[in-house]
């Protein structure tokens, strides 16, 4: 079905009108040849939109470094520091995680520094505890509002609580 969607999309880029045309097999030879060189590079570049480079994972002690910056002590006693959006940082900043064994996923920028995936996009910061993987968010028990950065309820007011979640 998705096959045949595209190559309707193709048709009508290449033709200007949908025509009347039988769906063609899922197969390359369909694409390639009601392509042509303008809806190609709409493709790539579509596609290099959506590409993301290769996660990596870092897994250690949560610790500050030197300048303040949230790092991991890494089991080879290696201090890596962390970069990410506000978000991230913010929950990486948390002093309630002080200590804690994190999984981080992204990508390493220099040896000894590591960029956290994008808050958003992904689950990227885990907690290690008696064996287990927990996300992290933040709950008020007074509103049942849950937040994924720490701070103040958005209704209340009153400063939320860290609730980790086992990751099944």
């Amino acid at each position: 079905m998705a096959m045949v969607m595209i190559c309707d999309v193709f048709t009508l880029l290449r033709t200007g009108s949908r025509g009347d045309f039988s769906p063609c097999l899922p197969s390359w030879s369909c694409l390639l040849s009601s392509m042509n060189s303008r809806s190609l590079s709409v493709v790539a570049a579509v596609c290099l939109c959506f590409a993301q480079s290769p996660t990596t994972t870092l897994r250690g002690k949560l610790v500050e470094s030197g300048a303040g910056q949230p790092a991991i002590e890494t089991a080879g006693r290696k201090l890596v520091a962390l970069d990410g959006d506000p978000q991230t940082l913010a929950v990486l900043g948390d002093a309630r995680l002080a200590a804690a064994d994190l999984e981080l996923l992204g990508q390493f920028k220099t040896p000894t520094r590591f960029a956290v995936g994008p808050f958003y996009t992904s689950k990227s910061v885990f907690v290690h505890k008696d064996g287990k993987k927990y996300t992290i968010s933040y709950w008020c028990p007074t509103c049942s509002i849950r937040s994924y950065t720490p701070g103040r309820c958005v209704c209340c007011q009153e400063e939320t609580h860290l609730d980790l979640e086992e990751v099944h």
